[in-house]
């Protein structure tokens, strides 16, 4: 990903989809300072790509905890795309990460029903102010199997501790494991998963460790540790 996006730059180093991903590039493999840079660029370049900013929200500000600059980031990118459900979807996320649910709702219901991750973030913010029940409707009818994770998380904390451990057994995906295991309250499981996760970036585990479904796992001594072994900063 990094030589062909490098590539794309040496080509046109006025694109900013180009400069864009290589800032994803970068932070994959931790490299926040330089792919901070480069999505920089690529919004100089294009200020009105919405995609840029949800991605640099997401991948980026999120990833390393910065969230109300994520917040404002995305602010600016609805003025000149209100309608990206790719905007209202990181901006739900971000509003979930430090507790604002209700606002969370309303990104998330401005997300076409169709729309990949709609479900999913309306049930998250179910989840969030103790609608469990309303929370796993929504998950079981979700047709996107990156749901799961978040189906276990809710039989976990709903008492189906069971029903939890099953999807756990079968999941596929660590990211899924990790969110079930943190649903049942084994931190131990959780940060297991997620150092099999830390194979695929460093990013994608900062992205669960700002989730509020991992918020038990914040105050684990043993953290601060897991964070710099794969390459978030302390």
């Amino acid at each position: 990903m990094r030589n062909a996006a490098n590539r794309a730059v040496a080509l046109d180093p006025l694109l900013a989809e180009a400069n864009a991903a290589r800032a994803l590039a970068y932070a994959r493999d931790s490299e926040w300072s330089n792919a901070e840079k480069s999505f920089r660029r690529a919004i100089e370049l294009d200020p009105n790509r919405s995609a840029t900013y949800a991605d640099f929200a997401l991948w980026l500000l999120s990833v390393l905890g910065r969230n109300d600059e994520a917040l404002g980031m995305l602010r600016t990118a609805m003025r000149a795309d209100p309608l990206s459900p790719d905007l209202h979807f990181a901006m739900g996320t971000t509003l979930m990460s430090i507790g604002r649910y209700q606002e969370a709702a309303t990104e998330c219901l401005k997300m076409p029903e169709e729309a990949r991750l709609a479900k999913q973030c309306v049930a998250r913010t179910r989840l969030g102010v103790g609608r469990i029940d309303e929370a796993i409707t929504l998950l079981q009818n979700d047709p996107n199997p990156q749901s799961q994770g978040f189906l276990g998380y809710a039989y976990a904390r709903s008492g189906r501790r069971q029903q939890a451990e099953t999807l756990a057994a079968h999941a596929e995906l660590a990211n899924e494991q990790a969110l079930i295991f943190a649903g049942l309250g084994d931190n131990n499981r959780t940060l297991d998963a997620l150092r099999r996760m830390a194979a695929l970036g460093a990013q994608r585990v900062g992205i669960y460790l700002n989730s509020p479904e991992l918020a038990s796992l914040r105050n684990d001594p043993r953290l601060p540790a897991f964070r710099v072994s794969v390459g978030l900063p302390n």
